[in-house]
């Protein structure tokens, strides 16, 4: 704006209540900084240019619709601040409508979710399924720069010793404040072995490729949401391909879906225990081990529930144990992802915290390991329920 007295330019938030959680102090205390302030009208709900008619506002996007959106035609660029807190729909209306020439859209943000639109979308555009965390990525179009306080030069001594304290206590919770990863639920994490980085250091692989023959399938029955992990097995690894969310759902829908996503596939389901007696919305005295059975599935499954600290004990083990990690997570199973990062146990307890909604996910990934990959020896006797293909 200093150089271009017409230039037009948007800082954006999701949410905007008011101008006083906007950029909007940040940007008037640079203008003073800088010794420009001769050059701008400041005004309490925008700041406009002397001598032109370039203006910068501040905007929440969910005060806008597809019409209002509109009247950010013609605007040279757009500042999206906490872009981890855009919606996909904000995105969808926005990114289409800052279009001038040699327009630009600036996007700054700590990250938090792996499923967060503005995550999706720099994925996207790098063309890779993890994202890009360390240094620069230029591609046709844009640019992605990841920084953190260790490539601040003038970063304060107190800044420093603060991230030291928190590396030493709480290394995951170190990992999301200071270095930009992903939020793994902090102290209480539930699968406390797990870790969103890249393997071998991590559990993510983007790198795992399906080599054919039988996929195992861990379920849980929850119907809201359905959930399922599908997996291969290579020697005594567990290669997580995908994981399925299907909302108000039933074992038939999840069993079609499953069947349509593999239909020549011999397919083992390990759900939970409780489905050989479990009725579901399918026709009266049909259980869930019923219905997968008939869309061809076979089905393991021991002849009870195991204990859920035995199973969650179990799991941990296969994410991590003497510095081995026997399961592998493509990155296209985001639901797992984020539920083994948050699931956490509720405070002060060993009760895990199933208000989040992460348990459902987790669990089928736990009856599936628990199954086919036991690594504890179990409490209780445990038999095996098989069903041949039909």
């Amino acid at each position: 704006m200093i150089a271009d007295p017409g230039f037009r330019f948007v800082c954006i938030r999701e949410v905007q209540r008011s101008l006083r959680y906007s950029a909007k102090s940040l940007v008037e205390a640079k203008i003073e900084q800088s010794g420009v302030s001769h050059l701008f009208d400041v005004r309490v709900p925008e700041i406009k240019r002397r001598g032109g008619d370039g203006v910068m506002i501040f905007e929440g996007m969910q005060d806008h619709t597809a019409d209002s959106i509109k009247s950010l035609e013609g605007f040279h660029g757009a500042w999206i601040e906490e872009a981890h807190s855009l919606s996909d729909r904000s995105l969808r209306l926005l990114i289409p409508t800052i279009r001038e020439p040699g327009s630009e859209l600036w996007f700054s943000w700590n990250p938090d979710q792996p499923g967060d639109a503005v995550e999706q979308l720099f994925r996207q555009l790098a063309g890779t399924d993890y994202p890009v965390t360390v240094g620069k990525s230029i591609g046709a179009g844009y640019a992605i720069v990841h920084a953190t306080y260790l490539e601040n030069p003038f970063c304060p001594a107190v800044v420093e010793a603060e991230a030291e304290r928190l590396k030493a206590a709480d290394p995951e919770s170190y990992a999301h404040v200071w270095l930009g990863g992903y939020f793994l639920g902090g102290a209480g994490r539930v699968y406390s072995s797990f870790l969103a980085r890249p393997w071998p250091a991590g559990n993510v692989d983007e790198g795992i490729e399906d080599p054919g023959g039988t996929l195992l399938v861990g379920m849980d029955f929850n119907v809201n949401p359905m959930s399922a992990v599908v997996a291969t097995r290579a020697v005594d690894e567990c290669l997580i391909h995908d994981a399925l969310e299907i909302d108000t759902s039933n074992t038939e829908e999840m069993a079609r879906e499953l069947r349509a996503r593999y239909p020549d596939r011999h397919v083992v389901v390990c759900p939970d225990p409780s489905g050989k007696a479990r009725k579901t919305s399918a026709p009266v005295g049909q259980t869930d081990f019923t219905i997968l059975k008939r869309f061809g599935f076979e089905v393991r499954s021991p002849l009870a529930p195991p204990p859920v600290v035995d199973r969650i004990n179990n799991a941990n083990a296969m994410y991590e144990s003497e510095g081995r990690r026997r399961v592998r997570v493509h990155p296209r199973a985001e639901a797992l992802l984020t539920g083994l990062g948050n699931l956490v146990y509720k405070e002060g307890t060993s009760q895990v915290d199933k208000a989040s909604g992460f348990d459902h996910i987790c669990d089928a990934a736990d009856y599936l390991l628990w199954q086919e990959f036991n690594v504890l020896k179990p409490r209780a006797r445990v038999e095996e329920v098989s069903f041949a293909l039909t």
